[in-house]
């Protein structure tokens, strides 16, 4: 027997869903971490742009310079090393 076809469908927008989370962790995951090396209060962290788990802020980050970032790491990783 075949597997309707709102089964398939359900099976894929579950995939895709569990395909979106797993990628929206890994983002949140992979911030940058500061280490300060001693403790600041939260109002200058939140001036250099640091948040309460001692990682820079993406909210702070203006497109263009996340924009920059993205290119400079796809051009420096997909230079070989001779």
């Amino acid at each position: 027997m075949r597997q309707s076809v709102y089964l398939r469908l359900a099976v894929f927008l579950v995939q895709l869903d569990v395909k979106r989370e797993d990628a929206q962790w890994r983002r949140e995951h992979r911030r940058i971490q500061v280490h300060m090396p001693y403790p600041l209060s939260a109002h200058m962290l939140k001036d250099i742009g640091v948040d309460n788990e001692f990682r820079i802020s993406q909210e702070q980050l203006s497109p263009s310079a996340v924009r920059k970032v993205r290119h400079l790491r796809r051009e420096y990783k997909s230079r070989l090393v001779t």
